[in-house]
């Protein structure tokens, strides 16, 4: 013991006595770890409070401001020095070491052991002689550390300890006896200084305890095997380190929290500076004056509002309410001073007034100020302003604007709503504008509110143009400009106050250079006026709480018009650690969803209801960017260029696959770009990293070099790979801090990372776009934190060895049960008590209740979601098995999602049926079992959503009442056997939006069919499945009696086809954002299509498709006012001709016919087309009975003989350079055309199609001048093209003489 002792104070004092005090000071530092850990957790505390008093402040001071940034600096860097700690704290726990504990558990000889160890290592770097230095901070793999050592040139004995020892001491080995210890630490510290020391001469040193040789370190060339070949290796913990790195945040934290709190007081005492504020500052009040005296693009609105306002359907309400909502600069005042000031409006209300409301909703004062703007009546009775404003308006129309309205309590307007309700006149109306979609869902009486867009984009280039140059006149002076104003407008998506605010900018230099610049530096963005677009718009910014403005200004990182989902975007922010925790019912998840639902409210995101995303307006984008920018940066080809990079941003977003050319930077330039990124950002500080684009390798090659050291990433997001990971981030298993991973790419051969189970602090894994290798490390059960792991390929979940140590974890979409296979038992479900959702498959392996219970599923409080498997396919089954399995597997009561598959017992389980446990169930699906008894579905008083799907055992379908008014979605799919519902239901289905039925052969009715009766009234007022929004019916021979089409407004898709049904092959119907389609494929059967449509339903019909089908009534077809497209195939022209003929009053606005193998004549289509002054797309395909083509002409366009007195045939003038036989031959067939008129074949194209018509696939005369598309196909003609022509396609035809005639432009 004694030789052991002395020879490690001898290599201690020889090597270190010239730096004594830093030996002492490595021993210190290991030694205070535990304490050094305290301090900065208090200290960062006591930063984190003072900021928080800070944050979401402006602060007019630039020195407090540039000090509190360093405090945030400082307190991040604490941040990760703890999360480090914290990272290898687990590691300790899954290797059963202590490496990062604060004292060894085993007592005070341990610790000495502990410490002088970490010591040792220490000083060897101290003295400069470690194999590789490093950054300070960066980890370092224990494997690495050993192969780092090179051969000395002593003698060594050969090593004789076991396999499993570890080259870097395992301080846990100190247990036992002190003199054990002692051994250790000198034979350790020995072998660890030996690496240090290549060419060192070291006496070899005998543990007298073990009988074992403790050899110089650096004689060691291999790592021991691993246990496991694909375990990840540990990183090795630098105990001095990063005590000394806590120490020294401390020391540098106290002095500048001293200096900030002496400033703070300062500005808080109300000395000379201005006192800090949260409060935002108010917009600017509006009037009802018409200060853009021309409204650009919104007619269409302006109208629409006021005929719903004046005469139609809100002029018999008692009061209307209808607000109009959209952001800050949209144009919403400006719509409403127009329509406040239109000559309808002013002749239908006798009372006008226009309050602007803004931030501030006081009902007393608002109460007053409408009373104050009403004219007094004779005889009225003095009062409080409530009851003379009842006076006065008794009997009087109304209408009342209040603009701008920020916030709003409910109580609060009703007592502002009482004074105008009480026995006043129908059709008093308030137009309500408003930022936030919350204040516009409140106050509504009106199905839907106006939502204000930007504007289409030729008017807004009309208004941007008319902002910088007045007139149209000055526009013509400056060619040159328009097309860089063009793309400037382009970026401004749409907005007026942008218009306005770029345009002051431009108007006053009217040059290429000052306009280009403006245009690269988005310098709009700059600008600080109150009636600047950027200020308005942070506005609502500095309205939300600080919570809502970190969640939003993050999303400044993803591109433009990105669709969010709401899954991802509260993972990212859990990534961000930027949600506060909720209360004791609340996950974090539940968190996000409510700022995410704020967000909506307060109109900084919308939500796509038909596809469930989100999005953020363009401008929004701009300004979350801006308001973020010290932070957080997104560069791209248009941007890398012109936006300032700063030092202290963390969070950093590219997109790499971009336009080339765009704004001048090619793909070349982009990359040196990238380039010199490195010189300006300090990538050591990024916490986030988002990669969209896939890119080349040179690009790959760059973001390599760029990222080398960014060590600190919490959130890294690469869904679009197409080099491996290590390529782009050569540093990815140093990564300690990462929160978030996404990973995605189509290379079927691309592997996850090795090293992905040493993200020890990892909380969402997200691999939905992942294509590559499903290999999975072996010990990802590592993942001690993780809480989503997100895949849509079920071998990348169910890949998960020992799934059970992942005890966070959520959600598992994938777990085969797989006996034979250990760490793949169903009792690695047992401890998952965090489960949300989980799908167990092959139960068909479990045969025993004693198996079953080990899923301890009636445990998982939080299980909303499950799904219970059995084979479908096997061969063999044991039904009574299945019924012991499925009946221990009984979920909690809390459960709200169930589906079941294969499984072959009799009847369903007890907690299902008749001793119902699961009383809140809300959604049951039921696959391929062979159940005879069923659960009683009007038990489960929750249930919204019903799936049937390939059960032979149903026969009847019963229905209750309870069940009936609670469903919003039945699928019934593959029941063979199913023939009729039992009873014959009377209740009317009021909350279901879905309705599936496939493959059920023998059902011959519908719930709904004893109330259709034909011939069907147009005029019913249906009230069964009232919110119906999705009908399918397929292959359902029997079923004969169908609905009308729609019957309900809220319908948005019907599929009706191979039905048993004589009216009816094929229905398709469709309504959404996109607009309202309809597809009608007839049988023989059906006479006329109001058998099928209710056409008092179809105002909003844009298209129209029907094959095989009889011609439509007159009336039908003007009903149909929406309609832009009409397709006829195997039909008649689709309007009966008899009344097309003798109705010549009529006009549609159809823009586009198509008439294929139709045996309409020409003379039916001639006079159809005579009542459609819009149209302007014409094809007419295999219409035999057309024989003759035909163009009328004002006489005001020729000057040659007419046929009558309103229209020729077109006659066409030549040049006189033109042959005489030509002139001769063109004037037969003038002729020949004047003489067959009255042919029933010919189809006369009307005269005021001449400007209208652009697209015609049948034929074409010079007459039609606004033709640029042609498309001529078997037809015959002698005539010139029109002047107008941009694109001509000629196929099979003759008779073509050569003219002389102007090439056709651009084509």
């Amino acid at each position: 013991m004694d030789v052991a002792v002395s020879a490690a104070w001898w290599v201690v004092g020889k090597a270190l006595g010239p730096v004594s005090d830093g030996f002492l000071e490595a021993w210190a530092a290991s030694k205070d770890l535990g304490p050094n850990v305290d301090t900065l957790k208090m200290e960062l505390l006591y930063v984190q409070g003072m900021l928080n008093n800070t944050r979401g402040r402006e602060i007019d001071n630039p020195a407090l401001n540039e000090l509190l940034q360093k405090l945030r600096q400082l307190a991040y860097g604490a941040e990760d020095v703890l999360d480090e700690l914290d990272y290898f704290r687990i590691q300790d726990s899954l290797y059963s070491t202590s490496e990062a504990a604060d004292e060894h558990a085993k007592g005070c000889v341990c610790n000495l052991f502990l410490n002088a160890h970490h010591t040792a290592k220490a000083v060897g770097k101290l003295l400069g002689c470690s194999a590789n230095p490093r950054d300070p901070g960066e980890p370092r793999l224990e494997e690495d550390t050993r192969q780092q050592v090179r051969c000395c040139t002593w003698p060594c004995a050969r090593r004789t300890a076991s396999a499993n020892t570890s080259l870097v001491p395992n301080t846990d080995q100190a247990d036992g006896e002190a003199s054990g210890c002692i051994h250790k630490l000198a034979r350790n510290t020995v072998r660890t200084v030996g690496k240090l020391f290549p060419c060192s001469s070291f006496p070899q040193v005998d543990d007298d305890v073990s009988g074992k040789s403790i050899l110089c370190g650096a004689c060691i060339r291999k790592a021991p095997q691993q246990k496991h070949a694909k375990d990840a290796p540990k990183l090795e913990f630098d105990r001095v380190d990063l005590s000394k790195r806590m120490k020294h945040i401390v020391e540098q934290l106290q002095p500048l929290c001293a200096k900030v709190i002496a400033i703070l007081n300062l500005e808080l005492l109300g000395s000379s500076h201005t006192t800090i504020t949260d409060i935002p500052k108010s917009p600017s009040t509006s009037t009802s004056n018409i200060i853009e005296s021309t409204l650009y693009g919104r007619d269409p609105a302006k109208k629409r509002i006021i005929d719903s306002i004046t005469h139609d359907k809100y002029s018999g309400e008692n009061l209307t309410i209808l607000p109009i909502v959209g952001p800050g600069g949209i144009g919403k005042t400006t719509l409403i001073q127009h329509i406040y000031n239109s000559q309808e409006v002013k002749t239908h209300f006798q009372i006008k007034i226009w309050i602007c409301v803004s931030q501030n909703f006081i009902v007393n004062k608002l109460i007053e100020e409408i009373e104050k703007a009403i004219p007094s009546v004779e005889g009225e009775k003095k009062g409080r302003a409530e009851e003379l404003i009842e006076q006065r308006l008794n009997s009087k129309s109304l209408l009342l604007i209040l603009d701008d309205i920020w916030k709003c309590e409910s109580d609060d307007w009703k007592r502002l709503l009482a004074p105008l309700t009480k026995g006043q006149a129908k059709g008093n109306v308030i137009l309500v504008t408003t930022r936030f979609p919350a204040v516009a869902e409140m106050v509504k009486t009106t199905d839907s509110s106006i939502d204000l867009e930007g504007l289409e984009h030729g008017e807004f280039r009309k208004f941007f143009r008319a902002c910088i140059f007045g007139d149209e006149k000055s526009q013509n002076d400056h060619d040159g400009l328009l097309k860089i104003g063009d793309r400037i407008a382009d970026k401004l998506k749409g907005s007026p106050l942008a218009a306005k605010t770029v345009g002051r900018l431009l108007r006053n230099h009217l040059d290429v250079h000052h306009w280009t610049r403006v245009l690269e530096s988005r310098e709009w963005e700059m600008q600080t006026g109150e009636d600047n677009i950027m200020p308005a718009l942070k506005l609502s910014y500095d309205y939300l709480p600080y919570h809502l403005r970190q969640c939003f200004s993050s999303c400044g990182l993803f591109p433009e018009d990105y669709k969010f989902h709401s899954e991802e975007l509260i993972h990212f922010w859990i990534g961000l650690d930027i949600l506060n925790p909720g209360g004791r019912n609340k996950t974090i998840e539940d968190v996000g969803q409510d700022n995410l639902n704020d967000l909506v409210n307060s109109g900084f995101f919308k939500k796509d209801e038909t596809e469930g995303h989100y999005i953020i307006h363009d401008l929004l984008h701009d300004l979350a960017l801006k308001v973020a920018s010290h932070e957080y940066l997104s560069l791209d080809h248009c941007s890398v260029r012109s936006i300032e990079i700063r030092p202290s941003i963390r969070h950093l977003s590219i997109v790499i696959d971009g336009p080339d050319d765009s704004n001048g930077i090619t793909d070349d330039k982009f990359k040196s770009e990238l380039r010199k990124l490195k010189a300006k950002l300090k990538v050591e500080n990024l916490q986030t990293l988002i990669i969209f684009g896939e890119g080349d390798k040179s690009s790959v090659n760059i973001l390599g070099d760029l990222f080398m050291e960014a060590n600190a990433l919490r959130v890294l997001c690469l869904p679009t790979l197409s080099y491996p990971l290590e390529s782009m981030l050569h540093n990815f298993s140093s990564l300690l801090h990462l929160r978030y991973l996404k990973l995605g790419t189509s290379m079927s051969h691309m592997h996850l990372p090795t090293t992905l189970s040493r993200c020890y602090h990892l909380k969402i894994l997200d691999l939905q776009k992942w294509d590559g290798s499903f290999v999975l490390p072996r010990d990802m059960s590592n993942l001690a934190k993780l809480c989503h792991f997100l895949a849509q390929n079920d071998k990348l979940l169910s890949g998960i060895y020992n799934v059970g140590k992942l005890k966070l974890l959520q959600e598992l979409k994938a777990f085969p049960v797989k006996k034979e296979i250990e760490g793949f038992e169903l009792n690695q479900l047992e401890h998952l008590t965090e489960l949300r959702e989980v799908s167990i498959y092959n139960l068909e392996k479990i045969h025993t209740k004693e198996e079953a219970v080990q899923a301890k599923l009636i445990q998982k409080d939080y299980l909303h979601k499950l799904t219970l498997d059995w084979d479908r396919e096997r061969p063999n089954s044991e039904p009574g098995a299945d019924v012991v399995v499925l009946e221990s597997l009984q979920p909690h009561r809390n459960l709200q999602e169930l589906r079941i598959t294969g499984h072959r017992g009799p009847s369903c389980p007890t907690w299902l049926g008749d001793n119902l446990v699961v009383q809140t169930l809300q959604s049951l699906s039921l696959f391929s079992v062979s159940w005879d008894i069923f659960p009683s579905f009007g038990k489960m008083w929750n249930l919204r959503e019903l799936v049937l799907l390939n059960i032979s055992t149903i026969k009847e379908f019963g229905l209750v009442q309870s069940f009936c008014k609670l469903v919003k979605k039945i699928t019934l799919t593959g029941l063979e056997n199913f023939e009729k519902w039992a009873p014959q239901p009377t209740h009317y289905f009021p909350h279901l939006q879905v309705l599936i039925i496939v493959d059920c052969p023998k059902l011959s009715e519908l719930p709904f069919s004893s109330h259709i009766v034909y011939p069907l009234k147009q005029d019913w007022n249906i009230d069964w499945f009232p919110k119906l929004q999705e009908l399918t019916m397929e292959n359902c021979p029997e079923v004969l009696l169908l609905p009308p089409i729609p019957w309900t407004q809220s319908l948005c898709s019907v599929e009706i086809r191979d039905v048993g049904s004589k009216l009816l092959d094929k229905l398709v119907y469709s309504k959404s954002s996109s607009g309202v389609g309809l597809e009608v494929n007839a049988k023989d059967g059906l006479h006329s299509l109001d058998q099928l449509l209710l056409f008092s339903q179809l105002a909003e019909l844009q298209g129209l498709m029907i094959k095989n089908c009889p011609p439509l009534e007159l009336k039908y077809f003007l009903m149909l006012t929406s309609l832009k497209t009409l397709w006829a195939w195997s039909s008649n022209l689709g309007v009966v001709a008899s009344e097309v003929q003798t109705c010549v009053e009529w006009q549609h606005p159809i823009e586009s016919i198509e008439i294929r193998t139709s045996s309409s004549c020409g003379k039916e289509l001639t006079h159809f087309l005579s009542h459609l002054p819009k149209l302007f797309k014409l094809e007419v395909y295999r219409c035999g009975n057309i024989t003759q083509l035909a163009v009328g002409v004002d006489l005001q366009q020729t000057t040659v003989p007419v046929v009558s007195s309103s229209t020729s045939l077109d006659v066409i003038t030549m040049d006189d350079t033109q042959v005489k036989d030509e002139q001769q031959e063109i004037a037969e067939v003038e002729k020949e055309e004047a003489n067959t008129v009255d042919d029933d074949g010919l189809l006369l194209l009307p005269a005021h199609l001449s400007n209208s018509l652009q697209t015609l696939f049948i034929n074409s005369l010079e007459a039609l001048q606004a033709l640029t598309r042609l498309h001529l196909e078997y037809c015959s003609f002698r005539h010139p093209f029109p002047s107008s022509l941009l694109h001509l396609k000629l196929s099979s035809v003759k008779g073509v003489l050569t003219f002389q005639i102007s090439p056709l432009s651009h084509d």
